[in-house]
């Protein structure tokens, strides 16, 4: 009795698991309805727009494909997941359907980041190309369409956040552990696509307004554009001159360069408004701030600026911002450093040419190396020429007088005229014992200059 009254469930918990069931069952029927509508978009899209203009060749190959080129891939693998989530919806888990389609959905960050640029390229098609632009508007007032073509090309846009939103309140309304363990990750791989989508959407417009920056430089100069390069902050600011006037400047913070203008043109948008004053690299800057409010200094080498802005906080922003963008490109440069760093090829290391002087320097070792060994020869040469002496007078004299020990026997004395002689002072011994004299300055080798090997 008492095992029966302790797994009883309160009225309490029996209405908190009836209401996460319920909103379980709302949230699964959200995410079906809700695929099902956006395959519609992605086929009104496909068969109403894509395909017919491919079949009426009204675009180039290359504008076909920057402005239409990823639908059909992306209705394909939404097609596959609405087919997982029925599948799996009918055994009751729907998170393996999402897990399992979850490394393909970054076929959407490829759409984020051309996103931009196929919808200018597309405003410019349909105005220039009356053919094009005529196709695309009848189609769009058709019954079975009634929407923009710009409106359905945002849609694969916002379906991976809406992916996000829907399978963290289905893990809210989970109570099977399994269940919600696979959910989970789940998430936690499309929350990674989300988080690319983003920062792709973040570079191509950050990258729409360095061109636009380009435009506004008078003369086009100098070339701000330029790959991996980031805007990380921009505004005016007043620039104290020596003789306590303050002059309007326009600044921007770059991720490796403070770039500061003179405003020729109230709407900095407009072509040839800002005219550059000067380009700080920022590896050699630091900014540290000033006593007052919206004060603070900046310094590059011998360059010292003192700027104001409005207020105290802004002021604090910019130096901030900008020490912080030093410490990190203080830390990328580092990284770049690394032999073991992924961003920095390893090339393979070419064989040096020995100078002149190594060459010699080699030479000269090898000769005194042949020399030792012949005096270890000659003195080999030598003991051997004493034993044979020994050998023979042992077979002369065996029977006329006893043998000699090889200790007490000696060599007949060489004549000291004789060339073979080791007294001779042309001996051979006594010339490769002999110390080399220092060449005379006559004698003395020529220093050379080896040039380093260009690789």
């Amino acid at each position: 009795m008492e095992s029966l009254a302790s797994n009883d469930i309160s009225p309490t918990e029996m209405n908190d698991k009836e209401r996460n069931a319920r909103l379980k069952t709302k949230v699964l029927q959200e995410i079906i309805s809700s695929e099902l509508s956006y395959l519609s978009q992605l086929d009104m899209l496909l068969n109403g727009f894509v395909r017919p203009v491919k079949e009426m060749n009204l675009l180039p190959k290359s504008k076909f494909s920057s402005v239409f080129g990823d639908i059909e891939p992306l209705y394909n693998l939404n097609r596959t997941l609405y087919e997982e989530i029925l599948s799996q919806d009918n055994q009751g888990n729907v998170g393996n359907a999402f897990l399992k389609i979850a490394p393909y959905l970054k076929l959407y960050s490829t759409y984020a980041h051309d996103y931009e640029i196929a919808l200018k390229l597309l405003q410019d098609l349909r105005k220039n190309n009356k053919e094009f632009e005529t196709f695309i508007s009848q189609q769009e007032r058709l019954p079975s369409i009634s929407r923009k073509l710009e409106a359905l090309l945002i849609t694969p846009i916002q379906r991976v956040p809406r992916y996000l939103l829907l399978i963290s309140q289905l893990i809210l309304y989970t109570e099977e552990e399994e269940e919600q363990r696979i959910l989970t990750t789940a998430k936690k791989q499309i929350e990674s696509v989300a988080k690319h989508i983003n920062e792709q959407i973040r570079e191509q417009e950050n990258m729409q307004r360095i061109i636009r920056l380009q435009k506004s430089l008078v003369h086009g100069r100098p070339k701000i554009v330029c790959p991996g390069r980031k805007i990380i902050h921009e505004g005016t600011l007043k620039k104290v001159s020596d003789r306590d006037s303050a002059h309007q400047r326009y600044f921007i913070l770059f991720n490796d360069m403070l770039l500061y203008c003179k405003v020729r043109n109230s709407d900095i948008n407009q072509r040839g408004s800002l005219l550059c004053s000067c380009i700080l690299p920022l590896r050699h800057c630091k900014a540290e701030a000033v006593i007052g409010g919206g004060l603070f200094k900046v310094t590059c080498r011998e360059e010292r600026l003192l700027l104001c802005s409005d207020t105290a906080r802004e002021g604090k922003k910019w130096v901030d911002v900008i020490n912080e963008t030093i410490q990190q490109l203080e830390t990328n440069y580092r990284t770049l450093k690394k032999e073991s760093s992924s961003r920095r090829p390893q090339k393979r290391q070419l064989p040096q040419q020995e100078s002149l002087l190594q060459v010699l320097h080699q030479r000269q070792l090898v000769e005194k190396r042949a020399a030792r060994d012949q005096s270890a020869a000659d003195k080999l040469n030598v003991e051997n020429l004493t034993t044979t002496h020994d050998v023979e007078n042992e077979s002369n004299d065996t029977n006329a007088n006893p043998p000699k020990s090889p200790r007490t026997f000696k060599l007949p004395k060489w004549p000291g005229a004789c060339p073979g002689s080791p007294l001779s002072p042309h001996s051979h011994l006594k010339m490769l014992a002999a110390k080399p004299t220092s060449p005379t300055p006559s004698q003395t080798f020529p220093v050379f200059y080896s040039p380093p090997i260009q690789q």
